[in-house]
């Protein structure tokens, strides 16, 4: 008699507790989803991806340093510089853990320091810069905005969502972009050749106007953005047969309108011809 209420009295007992997986008992065993444990074999194998990123957030410092960012807040950009030759040491070393860590803390840095200069630089106007300079690192930024929305920007058969692989691109060319808001952007949607014409040249819209609307969203001006469709009319290449060449064709080519005027006093909205002009110059180029 006494055991049986003993063991009544122990699943009473057990009855009122909890008891965590193992591995997972509290905050002491809670780990950061980046951590070495379970991204280990992430960072061996996308080394490449953690080196474009810095290249990517070092084109912001060296914008802001042309813009004059030394003589208005010289301290936070040295500190900034420290932070990022630490991450250039990590990445020559293979510390890819330990640079994506930094790279965070340098990205959130770098907003915070680029939001106080422009407050600053607007209510003291410290900042004064040669034009040529700041031309030329424009024009870097430009092209490299360009190669970021031009590569790796095919879609699905059939299909007008941005695959993953894009969306990264298009996150950080709307980073960029956001620097040089002067700029206009052109987006031409393709498809291949499959369907009916009607078809094609909807989707080749909505995949253009996909592209539109995560640029906007991560902060690019609606404004500055025109999409137009070309549906099927202009492949990739002239090899249509297989289905790898079908999947080039399924593209969003993006375009940079009137790149070297975008300092003059006046600026102006680009019209039609501007268009047309960069489509013609396409076409001459594929034929080369």
């Amino acid at each position: 008699m006494r055991w049986i209420y003993l063991t009544l009295g122990l699943m009473f007992v057990s009855g009122c507790s909890t008891w965590p997986e193992q591995g997972k008992g509290g905050w002491a065993e809670e780990y950061h989803p980046d951590n070495e444990t379970n991204s280990e074999t992430w960072y061996a194998s996308a080394p490449m991806h953690i080196a474009n990123e810095y290249e990517h957030i070092q084109l912001k410092l060296d914008w802001l340093k042309v813009r004059g960012i030394n003589k208005c807040l010289p301290a936070q950009v040295y500190q900034a510089e420290m932070l990022s030759n630490r991450i250039k040491r990590m990445l020559a070393a293979e510390m890819y853990s330990d640079a994506q860590a930094d790279l965070r803390i340098f990205y959130h840095q770098l907003n915070l320091l680029q939001n106080h200069f422009e407050k600053v630089l607007r209510l003291t106007g410290c900042s004064l810069v040669k034009s040529e300079s700041n031309r030329d690192e424009s024009l870097k930024i430009i092209k490299q905005i360009k190669s970021l929305l031009n590569s790796d920007n095919q879609f699905a058969f059939d299909s007008f969502e941005v695959t993953p692989k894009y969306m990264t691109r298009l996150t950080q060319a709307a980073d960029l972009l956001k620097l040089v808001p002067e700029i206009d952007l052109l987006l031409v949607g393709h498809t291949d050749k499959k369907g009916l014409d009607s078809d094609n040249f909807e989707l080749a819209f909505k995949r253009a106007e996909k592209v539109k609307h995560w640029l906007t969203v991560y902060g690019v001006d609606v404004n500055s953005i025109t999409t137009v469709t070309q549906g099927s009319l202009s492949p990739y290449s002239n090899e249509n047969t297989d289905e790898v060449s079908r999947h080039s064709d399924r593209r969003v080519n993006a375009y940079i309108l009137n790149a070297e005027s975008q300092f003059d006093v006046e600026t102006q909205r680009k019209p039609l011809t501007s268009w047309t002009d960069e489509l013609i110059k396409e076409g001459v180029n594929d034929k080369k």
